[in-house]
C-alpha cells in the first residue's frame, strides 16, 4: 500500500493491459486506438509527469472500464443482422448499444454492469479474466442482451437518442477525465 506504484502501473499497462486489448474482441481500429493511447500513458507514468492522485484515478479508470469490453457489444450488434430479428429489433440493438456507450462515457456504467448485460451472449474466458461473446448467437440471446441493456439504461435515465462515440473515442474521454484535476472541472 505504501510502495512506489509507478513501476507497477507501467508494468500492468505494458505487460497485461495492452496485450489483453490486442487480443480482445474490439474492432481492429479500436484495438489500435486504445493500445496507442495506453502506450502514450507509459512515458507519463515512467517520468512521473502525473501525480499520485492522477495515478490512482487512472488505475481506477483502467480497472473498471467497460469500454475495454466493447468488442462484445460490437459483436452482438453485428450478429443481430443475421439471426432473424425484425428491422425494429435490429435498430433497438444499435440504440441500446449507443445508450450503454453514453453511460460508459458518463462513468455510470461499470464493467460489472456490462458483463451482466452481455452475460447470456458470452462465455467465460479460460483465464477467468472476462467474457467473450460467442460467434453463433441466437435471436433469443440477443433479445436477452436487449432486455438487460434496456433495463439498465432506463434505470439510469439515459436518453433514448443517438450517441456516436467509438470505443476508442470513449476510452480517450475516460482517460482524459482520470488525468484532469477535478478541481478544474466546472
Amino acid at each position: 500500500m505504501f510502495s512506489d506504484q509507478y513501476p507497477f502501473a507501467e508494468k500492468g499497462i505494458s505487460q497485461q493491459l495492452i496485450p489483453w486489448v490486442q487480443s480482445s474482441q474490439l474492432s481492429p481500429g479500436d484495438k489500435a486506438s486504445i493500445a496507442g493511447q495506453l502506450n502514450q500513458l507509459l512515458p507519463l507514468i515512467r517520468e512521473r509527469r502525473i501525480d499520485k492522485r492522477q495515478l490512482l484515478r487512472l488505475r481506477n479508470c483502467l480497472q473498471d472500464n467497460p469500454v475495454l469490453l466493447w468488442g462484445g457489444v460490437q459483436s452482438i450488434v453485428a450478429q443481430s443482422k443475421d439471426v432473424g430479428l425484425s428491422e425494429t429489433e435490429i435498430e433497438a440493438v444499435q440504440r441500446i448499444s449507443e445508450r450503454l456507450m453514453r453511460m460508459a462515457t458518463d462513468r455510470v456504467l461499470s464493467r460489472n454492469d456490462l458483463e451482466f448485460t452481455i452475460q447470456k451472449c458470452a462465455v467465460v474466458l479460460p483465464d477467468q479474466l472476462g467474457l467473450e461473446v460467442q460467434q453463433d448467437l441466437t435471436a433469443d440471446q440477443i433479445r436477452q442482451f436487449m432486455q438487460r441493456g434496456e433495463q439498465l439504461t432506463n434505470e439510469n435515465n439515459v436518453p433514448n437518442e443517438p450517441y456516436s462515440k467509438s470505443p476508442g473515442e470513449a476510452f480517450a474521454m475516460l482517460i482524459k477525465a482520470a488525468l484532469d484535476d477535478p478541481k478544474d472541472q466546472p
